[in-house]
Parts: structure tokens; sequence; C-alpha cells
């Protein structure tokens, strides 16, 4: 990344929309949905692809509480090298903004983050974050709405806590 100010290290944000899920759940509930056979495989997919992007070794991984999220991390787990893992319920029932504010609170320390959520928010987020130097065909298929599987990859300068709305660069979308 360039542009990074002096004494700030340039971040990487990493949202990736959960695996398919199945359509019910044991439970009767959203949060209690399983991940399908075919959500593992999107899943272990974009953790391949993010190995081969250099990304594989986020400091911290955010995993929403629902079951789907989590195993798509456990589906991703075993391809990346991560530092911290934490589920963070925040992130099941929340905004774009919301996931925004989260976000910029992260400590200093975190280089890289990745975040495993839910639609409309990853695509939400990944939209108000994206400004100047944003790949604009990128942009276009993200508004459009972020599929089961996919990862989107933001860049910004300096710390998280100066994240604000149009402050990243879009830099990459994989759809497994």
């Amino acid at each position: 990344m360039t542009g990074a100010q002096p004494g700030s290290a340039a971040r990487t944000l990493v949202l990736v929309r959960h695996g398919e899920a199945e359509v019910g759940s044991t439970d009767g509930t959203d949060h209690g949905r399983a991940l399908a056979p075919r959500g593992a495989a999107q899943s272990a997919s974009t953790a391949a692809w993010l190995v081969e992007r250099g990304l594989g070794a986020s400091d911290l991984v955010l995993v929403s509480s629902a079951l789907r999220t989590a195993q798509t991390w456990a589906a991703m787990a075993p391809a990346l090298h991560p530092g911290t893992v934490r589920e963070e319920p925040a992130l099941y029932d929340t905004s774009a903004e919301e996931l925004v504010h989260l976000v910029a609170g992260t400590p200093d320390e975190v280089v890289s983050l990745l975040l495993v959520g839910h639609e409309p928010v990853v695509s939400g987020a990944a939209d108000a974050l994206a400004g100047a130097g944003s790949d604009g065909a990128l942009l276009a298929r993200v508004r459009a709405g972020v599929s089961t599987g996919d990862a989107v990859v933001l860049e910004l300068d300096g710390s998280w806590s100066g994240l604000e709305l149009g402050s990243a660069r879009l830099v990459a979308h994989h759809h497994p």
C-alpha cells in the first residue's frame, strides 16, 4: 500500500460473508442455521484465495455469534494463521454504520482484521468505507450485494480510530 502517513501502519480489513446456510434450523431460529455442505466448500475456497493474496495471517479475526458464521470460520481456519480469534455477538444483528464503528475501535497493534458476518452489512460497510482509490468495477459488484462465501478486501492508511466513511480503498472481491 502506498500513501501511509509517517509513523502509522497501513491496515487491511477483510470482510467475509458466511458460506451458504441451510434454510431451516433445528432450534427454529435464524441464529441457529447451520452451514450447508456447499457453504463449507465456499469457505475453504475463500480461505485459499486469502492465502494466495498474502492475507492468510490476520492479527485479529472477529466472528459473528451465529452458528453458520462459526462454521464458516471453522472451514476457513485450517488454511489460515490468525492471531487472536474472537466471537463478536454484535456482528450478528448490526448495521453497516455500527460495523464501521466497531472496526474503528480495533486496537492499534492490529494491522490486519478479518470479520466473518452477514448481508446486507458486509456489502453495506464495504460500500460505505470505499473512497478514493477504490476499484470502481469492484465497488459496483459489491453494491449489488455480496454472495455467500464472498470476501471483500479494503485497505486504509493510518490508525483504525481514524476510520470513517469513504476513508478506505476497496481493492479486491472474491466470489468462490
